[in-house]
């Protein structure tokens, strides 16, 4: 039989590893909601509400494994580890980046019941230290876990990390601007003239995607408010159009500036209009035009003056 101690191992090994895949999950979500990513398919509202549960359970898990640690008896963990980083004598590094982890998830998912007292702009950045507290997470496991010796167990939490790293990386606002660079460089289609932008106050949600692919364009004020420019130029018409595709909320219309007019056909005019101008209402457009009579044959007997070829008259 297993000891008391090698019981709790047991149930706080096996609940850390779920929390981490479960937090692992909710980071790959966020990213999901942060790029504007399978909004076409998924409602905005269904993937935000599985984002916040996958943490939320998640968190309360690794909250699970580490008071967990405190009932082993003779245990390496104490209860002061689990406020303060970095003082246990035994691990001081895996056990510490293990604390400051859970302290910043713990801080990020409180700061959601604040966020409009925040406003977005801070709200985003200090949710950004999600990905260091993953990271750190990440370094936890792989000092501390005293069961992560087979490779498949390392293996898949290197995987995760270097998925997760991968897409933050690939999704950042700088990576982003050189692709589209390099996309609209290589376009075969330019759009020559500004576009007109118009966004809904009442439809619009505030969810910032706009601004995310556009940045140039939109911004997402402290106080909730979106400001835009009203006409953009041909450089950053890819950028709007992006920014329209991925709206939730379908905000956002754009309107092509007129660079050329044609007048509609003229109102048939009434005969006394025609009489003043001497226009002939036959050839007035809709109408058929009337036969005109032939030129009529003249006589040599009438009294017209119609000289022969002999001179006389």
């Amino acid at each position: 039989m297993r000891s008391a101690q090698e019981s709790v191992h047991l149930i706080a090994a096996t609940v850390g590893f779920i929390s981490f895949f479960l937090l692992w999950l909710a980071v790959l979500s966020g990213l999901v909601l942060r790029n504007g990513w399978a909004l076409t398919r998924i409602r905005h509202s269904t993937t935000h509400a599985t984002h916040s549960t996958i943490a939320l359970l998640g968190l309360c898990l690794g909250l699970v494994h580490g008071f967990a640690q405190l009932a082993s008896p003779g245990g390496p963990v104490r209860l002061v580890d689990q406020f303060v980083p970095f003082l246990n004598p035994t691990d001081p590094i895996g056990i510490g980046v293990g604390t400051v982890a859970l302290e910043l998830m713990v801080a990020t998912t409180l700061s959601v019941l604040i966020q409009r007292r925040l406003g977005y702009a801070r709200w985003r950045a200090l949710h950004a230290l999600t990905y260091v507290a993953f990271m750190l997470l990440v370094a936890h496991v792989l000092i501390s876990g005293s069961d992560v010796g087979p490779p498949v167990v390392w293996g898949s939490v290197l995987v995760a990390w270097l998925s997760t790293v991968a897409v933050w990386i690939t999704t950042t606002p700088w990576i982003s601007d050189l692709r589209r660079d390099l996309g609209d460089r290589f376009a075969s289609r330019r759009r020559g003239q500004e576009i007109a932008v118009n966004v809904d106050a009442n439809r619009c949600a505030r969810f910032g995607f706009c601004e995310h692919e556009a940045p140039d364009v939109f911004t997402l004020r402290g106080d909730g408010r979106l400001a835009y420019k009203a006409m953009v130029p041909a450089d950053q018409t890819n950028a709007v159009l992006r920014a329209v595709e991925v709206c939730p909320a379908r905000a956002i219309t754009l309107n092509r500036v007129p660079t050329t007019v044609l007048t509609p056909l003229p109102v048939e005019r009434d005969s006394d209009a025609d009489a003043d101008t001497g226009t002939d209402r036959s050839t007035r457009p809709g109408r058929r035009p009337r036969p005109r009579p032939g030129p009529r044959s003249v006589s040599s007997a009438s009294g017209t003056g119609v000289h022969r070829r002999d001179g006389a008259s």
